[in-house]
């Protein structure tokens, strides 16, 4: 009866390390992990603009990892403009490398982006410009969440 609670309270203690060291790893890799994520304006026309996001997922670490297909949310003056469709998808990224996404196309509607941040289409009017903040979120080995925020200027700078 005493080493059957022994050989517990052992198993215990190596479940406890074995998962804390793993949890360990994940939290690395999360620091580790780089993403590239680029913006540019695919096309204009009347109805509003379509714009092309592309992300790289970075792997620096000596361990391939699984992250899922990131969630991509623009934002502007603290509100969500648009974001790309979720999927459930997982991405190999093997140890030392890169893998490029396929483009993500989201379309921004003038009208809606005029009644939801009408300072939005001000700015562009003014400068040609479009300043928004880009969200990458995605999850690494179904685990552990990961989330990377980039400033992003579009457009030529020409007033429209």
């Amino acid at each position: 009866m005493k080493s059957r609670h022994l050989l517990l309270g052992v198993g215990a203690v190596v479940a406890a390390y074995l998962g804390g060291s793993y949890l360990l790893k994940l939290k690395r890799l999360s620091a580790e992990l780089e993403t590239e994520t680029k913006a540019s304006i695919h096309h204009v026309s009347l109805s509003g603009i379509e714009l092309t996001i592309s992300v790289k997922l970075k792997n620096p670490s000596g361990g391939s990892i699984n992250v899922k297909q990131p969630f991509v949310k623009m934002t502007y003056g603290g509100k969500t403009i648009a974001s790309s469709q979720v999927k459930d998808v997982n991405i190999s990224i093997p140890k030392f490398s890169e893998v490029n996404l396929e483009p993500i196309k989201i379309q921004l509607g003038f009208l809606s982006l005029g009644t939801t941040v009408p300072a939005l289409i001000k700015e562009y009017r003014e400068t040609g410009k479009l300043n928004l903040i880009v969200h990458t979120i995605t999850t690494i080995n179904d685990n552990f969440p990961y989330t990377k925020t980039d400033n992003i200027t579009l457009g030529g700078g020409k007033p429209a």
